[in-house]
């Protein structure tokens, strides 16, 4: 059973003074403010003399851990306002009132709450030994003696506990993960090996600062990471590749939607025999990268998506034909992979089974309005062409609804996100069409039932936006619904 380290932080007082790198406003408030906080309260006052080296053992140990996952309130930026302080730059003159600079305070204002809790997951190891046990109350006892967190305005009272897995999802507030993902921007401090002997090195620099009437400004910390946080419910930006289906002349050469499996697969065989003669690094490689093949596996690893665009317009007539492609990585990629598809692809031919030329990959124009349908961020998504579930539905609407669910996890979505959804048979979009009139060559595809959704995110989604087991070749494609 999995257990946490849990440290809660009560404000006082509803707001949170503390700044990011660049002195922008921060919340929540980093993992690693909360370390500090910690060693700075195990060592403050008396205390100090107190089990000097077991405490030392007890913070190497948790510096060591993954970043914790973080429970914090809804918080808004609160009024602007301004601070008259004394500087401490100019102190020749005695009074202070005339040596007076202002400083611009924005605080965060806590709504729904005012308790951040950190949870850091131990391992089984470090829960059944008496040892680790020893450890984690210094860590809980040095909790109860924090006084503040971020500014020194910012006054607290602190807990720490060990908490089972069931426990720690009963915790109320906004959660937020560590993500891998480069493209968000939410990043926070967090400790890491090295950061308490760190600490203390940066504190024995400010109390020698000033030796013999001289003053030498005292080092910082700096051995900490940088770690990217997302909320729960946020899913982070998708990189992609654009073109533009044209004939040798610079026209558009359209296909009928009810074949888009069909363009997936020449885009997709463009892709790889580009691959093939390029030096460029894909993870996995490009066998599974690009061509997709993964043999006995029931974890999808990262791969492209092949996604052909029917062309549709909201509110007005639309033909379905496929114009447009896009080759999309997974949520929350580097963006690297795309780039390369779109410089190594531009211009080339996508061939048939019969080595027939079908179309060239032409850069796309830079306000196509067809594009952003599928692509910008929205709350509310419908399908143009329909989900393939991933299993059979035996003709039942709640079990279909349960199998779409399960494909928005396979997908790479929280289920958190999702608000509600509707299955249907019919289309949602004009010149989209009835599920059974669409190929599907593949005999995985042929036995799963295909069903039209309309879901509504509890925040805005990123496109582009596919589910279900066709999501890599043109099923299940979503564009943004406005309502």
């Amino acid at each position: 059973m999995t257990h946490y380290l849990c440290v809660s932080v009560t404000f006082l007082d509803p707001l949170f003074h503390g700044q990011a790198d660049q002195g922008e406003p921060e919340w929540p408030p980093s993992p690693w403010r909360v370390f500090q906080a910690l060693v700075a309260g195990a060592y403050t006052g008396c205390r100090k003399t107190e089990l000097p080296e077991s405490k030392a053992e007890a913070f190497r140990y948790m510096e060591r851990l993954p970043p914790p996952e973080i429970v914090a309130p809804h918080a808004r930026l609160a009024a602007s306002y301004t601070l008259f302080v004394p500087n401490n730059d100019s102190d020749k003159k005695f009074d202070r009132h005339d040596r007076l600079t202002t400083k611009l305070v924005q605080p965060y204002r806590l709504l729904d709450g005012q308790t951040v809790h950190y949870l850091w997951a131990l391992s089984d190891s470090a829960v059944s030994s008496s040892s680790c046990w020893d450890l984690w109350k210094l860590i809980c006892r040095s909790a109860r003696q924090i006084l503040a967190l971020g500014w020194g305005i910012d006054m607290v009272v602190a807990d720490a506990r060990i908490l089972t897995a069931e426990e720690a999802s009963r915790l109320s507030g906004h959660r937020w993960l560590p993500s891998p993902s480069p493209m968000l921007h939410h990043r926070r401090r967090v400790p890491k090996s090295g950061s308490f002997d760190d600490l203390v090195r940066a504190y024995q620099s400010f109390v020698h600062s000033v030796q013999t009437k001289r003053f030498r400004p005292p080092d910082k910390p700096r051995v900490f990471d940088v770690v990217t946080y997302r909320r729960i419910c946020e899913v982070p930006p998708r990189p992609y590749a654009a073109f533009d289906l044209c004939n040798s002349k610079g026209k558009w050469r359209p296909f009928p939607q009810t074949h888009i499996v069909y363009v997936a697969a020449m885009l997709r065989h463009r892709a790889c025999e580009e691959a093939k003669h390029d030096t460029h690094q894909f993870e996995g490689g490009p066998e599974v990268y690009v061509a997709g093949h993964v043999p006995n596996s029931k974890i999808t690893p990262p791969r492209f998506s092949y996604l052909p665009l029917p062309t549709i317009r909201p509110g007005g007539y639309a033909d379905g034909l496929i114009r447009r492609v896009l080759i999309a990585e997974p949520y929350g990629s580097h963006g690297r992979h795309a780039h390369w598809a779109q410089m190594r692809l531009t211009n080339k031919q996508l061939v048939n089974t019969d080595r027939q030329r079908c179309a060239i990959l032409s850069r796309p124009h830079p306000r196509d309005p067809v594009y952003s349908l599928y692509v910008e961020p929205s709350r509310a998504w419908a399908t143009v062409t329909p989900v393939a579930l991933p299993g059979y539905d035996d003709g039942k609407q709640t079990k279909a609804e349960l199998l779409f669910l399960k494909a928005v996890w396979q997908a790479g979505l929280p289920l958190e996100a999702v608000e509600e959804f509707t299955l249907r048979k019919a289309p949602f979009w004009p010149g989209s069409h009835h599920p059974a009139l669409y190929r599907r060559p593949q005999e995985y595809l042929k036995r799963c039932p295909l069903w039209h959704v309309h879901v509504r995110f509890k925040e805005e989604i990123p496109g582009p936006l596919a589910i279900g087991v066709g999501r890599h070749c043109g099923l299940g494609l979503f564009a943004h619904w406005n309502e």
